[in-house]
């Protein structure tokens, strides 16, 4: 008979002398320690990355969509891109996160990641974690004034966003 198994915890000591625990990965590889804003945009950039080169077109063409708006290979037209999808990097994607985030490039919007909470970064979801009913906008600022005259919590996904109802938020 097989016993589940228990996440295991390890100890260690931070500058100060004080010890702390910290949880490590679960049997199944998944984490079980809250993700940090840094790799929830990296697991983003990732997806993103993925969904481009190896998707269906109906995967794909979001992400690359998000791209091309953010300036990536913007000398080539939307369809042109698609076709040569396999110049598609990480770093387009996170340069795309960067600029849809009102950076001008991933190194500018690296001291933000490090300094604000995970919690700051919700937008980096797959989004499949939201169920209906949801309000979806073309702009932030649609979205935004939406959640100000009737509740609930703005979430970005790319230059859209949508309003989650309070009771599902």
């Amino acid at each position: 008979m097989r016993t589940p198994s228990i996440p295991s915890q390890l100890s260690s000591v931070n500058p100060s002398g004080n010890t702390v625990a910290t949880t490590t990965a679960s049997p199944a590889g998944t984490p079980t320690h809250a993700l940090s804003a840094m790799e929830l945009a990296l697991r983003q950039a990732r997806t993103l990355h993925r969904a481009a080169k190896t998707g269906t077109l109906t995967q794909a063409m979001p992400a690359i969509r998000r791209a091309h708006n953010a300036g990536v290979f913007a000398e080539l037209a939307l369809s042109a891109l698609y076709r040569q999808r396999h110049l598609l990097q990480r770093k387009h994607f996170l340069r795309t996160l960067a600029v849809e985030a009102g950076f001008a490039n991933w190194e500018a919007y690296l001291p933000t990641l490090r300094s604000q909470p995970p919690q700051d970064f919700a937008h980096y979801t797959s989004g499949r974690e939201y169920g209906y009913p949801n309000a979806w906008f073309s702009t932030h600022a649609q979205a935004t004034a939406f959640a100000q005259a009737r509740g609930g919590k703005v979430v970005y996904y790319g230059q859209q966003a949508m309003v989650l109802q309070p009771e599902f938020g």
